[in-house]
This record gives structure tokens, C-alpha cells and sequence, in this order.
């Protein structure tokens, strides 16, 4: 949409929407980067494409 009404002229329309997507990036980004640090403190394995359950590692002795 940016690019569109960048080359339309509509200069405030690019601004807008070159912010919006930027705001959506960063917001998709983070979402992902929480679950990842999230099934990390969970102690879950890494998923696979064709998984669709997880699987704990077990605790080392004397880790918390």
C-alpha cells in the first residue's frame, strides 16, 4: 500500500501506511520471539513442521 500510494503522489497515504506495516512487523516479531523465550523456559524441543506435540526435556540433576 505503500509503494501504491507513494507512486499514486499521495505522500501522507505513504507515511501512514509504510508506519502501519512497520508497527505490524515489529508486533509479529515479538509475538514470535516471546514464544520462542517461552518453550525455552518451558524446557520444550524445538518444533518441527509435521509435530504437533512437544516434547520435555528432561531436567539435568541439580538444575532448577
Amino acid at each position: 500500500m505503500a509503494l501504491a500510494a507513494a507512486a499514486g503522489g499521495r505522500s501522507t497515504l505513504a507515511v501512514v501506511a509504510a508506519i502501519l506495516c512497520v508497527v505490524v512487523s515489529i508486533g509479529g516479531l515479538l509475538v514470535f520471539e516471546s514464544t520462542v523465550r517461552r518453550d525455552h523456559v518451558d524446557r520444550h524441543t524445538t518444533p518441527k513442521l509435521l509435530s504437533d506435540s512437544y516434547v520435555r526435556i528432561p531436567r539435568l540433576p541439580g538444575r532448577d
